[in-house]
């Protein structure tokens, strides 16, 4: 048995040698990019969420219709979205008859902004329940155990 080291010589033959330190540094600076944006991603309008505990998402696979209230440039303005189309409050009703005429099984999600008077979301939400959708879900972000209630 022997060690054959490169000391010179007469035949020198091409070795392929892969170095994959820079391959895994590229690896691991990626992977630490994903794991910071991913989480920070958010679908749709931008909406702060009310906080609840044990907050579930829905193993139904059909995809409900998704109405959002959200505050919009002005803090004292208040914007409906239908999925990520901005509509008037009277055409959010009309196009909800719409849909609820075509298909009256269809689910409805609901997103309303925290920041905004609950009097408010109240009230779109009961012209959601007045169209006659009989599954309307509530969309809530986590609250951790250690917050305070009612925070």
């Amino acid at each position: 048995m022997g060690v054959q080291l490169d000391a010179g010589g007469g035949d020198k033959k091409v070795k392929p040698n892969i170095n994959v330190t820079p391959l895994v540094d590229v690896v691991l600076v990626l992977l630490i990019i994903f794991m910071l944006v991913i989480p920070n991603m958010q679908e749709g309008v931008a909406v702060e969420l009310f906080k609840a505990k044990n907050a579930e998402k829905d193993a139904d696979d059909a995809e409900p219709v998704v109405v959002s209230v959200a505050l919009g440039d002005d803090p004292d303005e208040v914007t409906y979205h239908i999925g990520e189309d901005q509509v008037t409050r009277d055409a959010l009703v009309a196009t909800l008859q719409e849909l609820h005429a075509a298909d009256p099984s269809q689910h409805l999600l609901f997103r309303g902004d925290s920041r905004i008077p609950y009097g408010k979301i109240r009230d779109v939400f009961h012209e959601c329940q007045n169209v006659g959708f009989a599954y309307i879900q509530l969309s809530v972000g986590a609250q951790k155990e250690s917050w305070e209630e009612g925070a």
